[in-house]
């Protein structure tokens, strides 16, 4: 990522050092680039706030599906909440994918996982940037990165029990 900072901390406890102020600073400069439901979705005032319902910190991947029809690739993730914060999960549209990269870096576990764990993680923070095709997405997990570039996202925060939410604040592409 370019602006926002995700780093291992080892010592003395091990966590995550996140920050997006960077990323912020740079957003008002950027924003009029980036497409409209990826400019919908940066803007939103909750996205970084670490305390709120509708950040992106701490949610799972539950579900990843790669389209190929009518010569476009469409992807969609489906994050589902962290039941210690969210009251919804998140679901992300890619229309018209140029690139797609998963990198894992967490190795299997042998033992001790519990039952819900996920090998990729927990969502730690994204960087959402103009790109010549749209808009590239890249999202710090704790056990990997996913890079995406694409014409455009559409995010919509639902609640997976019972379908879309009715006040989603994201808008369609």
């Amino acid at each position: 990522m370019r602006y926002v900072k995700v780093e291992l901390i080892r010592d003395p406890q091990p966590g995550y050092s996140l920050d997006a102020d960077d990323y912020l600073a740079v957003l008002p400069e950027i924003e009029a680039e980036l497409p409209e439901g990826a400019r919908i979705f940066a803007l939103d005032v909750e996205h970084y706030n670490f305390f709120g319902p509708r950040c992106v910190k701490d949610l799972k991947l539950s579900r990843a599906t790669v389209s190929d029809s009518s010569d476009q690739i469409s992807v969609e993730f489906e994050f589902a909440p962290s039941k210690f914060k969210h009251d919804e999960g998140l679901v992300i549209r890619y229309a018209d994918v140029a690139e797609l990269i998963i990198e894992i870096t967490a190795s299997p576990r042998e033992a001790d996982v519990w039952p819900d764990s996920r090998r990729l993680g927990d969502f730690q923070l994204d960087e959402i940037l103009p790109h010549k095709k749209g808009v590239s997405h890249e999202i710090k997990m704790t056990g990997g990165t996913i890079r995406i570039v694409a014409s455009d996202l559409h995010a919509e925060w639902r609640d997976q029990r019972n379908g879309p939410a009715e006040d989603s604040e994201c808008g369609d592409h």
